[in-house]
């Protein structure tokens, strides 16, 4: 495919009224020019298309295209088809972005990288927040190794747009970054990386991940069974092992276990967790990346069980 612009950046987008105009206003004044937008709408029943349809009009780089409702990884998915740039990027549409982010993503990517990585600015409804590394930072000599203890989200990074001809995110579930982020990661040591929260990722209470009480939270379990299928059939299985055990250790048994905890559905995805973690990482409780986290991290690891539940719920905040 011929590149006709620098990047590409894919929005997936449905019903997002009061947030997508803030989310492309921070696109259209990028200081970074050789970039198109593809929105694509994913069935939206509100006026999101009405306000993406004015910015068509005034932005010739703004393109929105249309698609049955079929949930965010169909809409990047979908989107996918339309993006002629040498690199390519996604951000959700109830987020919006540093208006330098392209420009200091994209030097960095012309520097010779497969992905670069940036930090992330979570803000809450109150106007607090908080930055998240987008890079993990340990002293780690191997970058992939490094990368696969970092967050996996698709929209914190720029990707070269070939990677992309051959993965497609998983339809129908929760926690879809995972499983392609992953194996991203394992496959190049080209990784680089812009120590700076550029993306304003927006915490909503009637967001997908802002909910405990949806069953679909046990979905992680389907989603993490991807990443070691993957990782076994790409033959990755062995040189990654203590990372993928450490990603199952975060999402089964450490801030998953707190979403857990926090569900009507705690005591199955605990017996769950267990069972997972017993059948493929026996020995999990002496990975060596433990040893980074925290004390009460740690002794949650190793103490937190049905038995002694009550006593580490007096000590989480609900």
């Amino acid at each position: 495919m011929k590149n006709d612009v620098k990047l590409s950046v894919i929005i997936p987008m449905y019903n997002v009224q009061n947030y997508v105009k803030e989310c492309l206003d921070s696109l259209v004044n990028q200081t970074f020019k050789d970039m198109e937008i593809i929105v694509v709408d994913d069935g939206s029943t509100d006026d999101s298309v009405k306000i993406v349809s004015e910015y068509e009009k005034k932005y010739p780089f703004v393109k929105m295209v249309h698609k049955a409702n079929g949930g965010l990884s169909d809409a990047r998915n979908f989107g996918l088809q339309y993006a002629k740039g040498k690199y390519l990027a996604f951000i959700d549409s109830d987020d919006y972005v540093d208006h330098h982010l392209y420009e200091l993503m994209v030097n960095e990517m012309d520097k010779g990288y497969d992905i670069v990585v940036c930090d992330i600015q979570y803000f809450f409804e109150d106007n607090t927040g908080f930055v998240m590394k987008g890079f993990d930072q340990r002293n780690i000599d191997n970058i992939s190794k490094k990368a696969l203890l970092s967050p996996m989200f698709a929209w914190n990074k720029i990707y070269l747009r070939s990677y992309f001809d051959g993965y497609l995110y998983p339809l129908n579930t929760w926690y879809e970054d995972t499983p392609v982020t992953t194996l991203l990661f394992a496959k190049t040591s080209k990784i680089g990386y812009v120590d700076k929260p550029l993306i304003y990722y927006r915490q909503r209470k009637d967001s997908i991940m802002g909910s405990n009480n949806s069953i679909r939270i046990k979905e992680i379990f389907n989603v993490m069974a991807m990443v070691r299928n993957n990782f076994k059939k790409e033959g990755l299985w062995d040189k990654y092992y203590d990372e993928i055990e450490y990603l199952h250790i975060e999402h089964l048994r450490l801030y998953g276990m707190f979403r857990f905890i926090r569900s009507p559905y705690f005591k199955e995805c605990y017996l769950e967790s267990d069972k997972v973690m017993k059948e493929n990482f026996p020995a999990w409780k002496k990975n060596k990346y433990i040893k980074d986290l925290n004390i009460k991290n740690r002794l949650f690891l190793q103490y937190y069980n049905l038995y002694t539940k009550k006593i580490f719920d007096l000590l989480i905040k609900k």
